[in-house]
């Protein structure tokens, strides 16, 4: 009987694996078009109440084309005494750590895709403040807008196509101490050098 019985639990086995493996299958490359059209590098500018500035964003298939990976640098090029005063009423920052941060440039990298089983947009964001956030949102038309939690609060930025070489991201931000703040990105693709 117990032969009997580990020879049927064999068979049942070797009849699963198959099954199994395709189950466990990859999901086939993302072929989104909003996502193909954000691949390349875009430069730009960013207003926010921390002030103005000058943005660089590559971004790239990764992984047999199942995630876009980003990465950003964005370099304060002007920040008003208003503003300043906000970074420090908000994020409790010395006169130091603003002249830090405005002669610092700040970079980030993710990568994002698309949930198979979900269908949502997923993400995850770390920076060099050591900042690690997790994104999700959705895609509605020509935009894409997800929420951001991390250290620094919650975020939910939409990026827009605007055309085929232009790109809009509006994000507002909630800060831990409950302050609000809003902000705007554009951006342009960045034409290749001819050969």
């Amino acid at each position: 009987m117990k032969k009997t019985s580990l020879l049927f639990l064999a068979a049942l086995l070797l009849v699963s694996l198959p099954l199994l493996a395709q189950e466990m299958a990859p999901p086939k490359p993302l072929e989104d078009d909003l996502c193909a059209w954000m691949v390349g590098e875009w430069e730009g500018w960013s207003t926010s109440p921390m002030g103005k500035m000058k943005d660089w964003q590559k971004v790239e298939w990764g992984l047999d084309k199942q995630f876009l990976l980003v990465n950003y640098t964005g370099q304060t090029v002007e920040m008003t005494d208003e503003q300043k005063k906000t970074a420090k009423e908000t994020w409790g920052m010395s006169n130091e750590d603003i002249e830090k941060m405005m002669k610092m440039a700040y970079k980030g990298m993710g990568p994002m895709t698309i949930s198979p089983e979900t269908g949502e947009f997923v993400g995850y964001w770390f920076d060099n403040w050591r900042g690690v956030y997790k994104g999700s949102g959705k895609r509605e038309g020509n935009k894409v807008t997800m929420t951001w939690e991390g250290p620094m609060g919650t975020e939910v930025r939409t990026t827009e196509k605007v055309s085929n070489d232009k790109m809009v991201v509006t994000f507002k931000s909630t800060a831990p101490n409950g302050t609000v703040s809003e902000g705007k990105s554009e951006l342009t693709r960045k034409k290749s050098a001819m050969k």
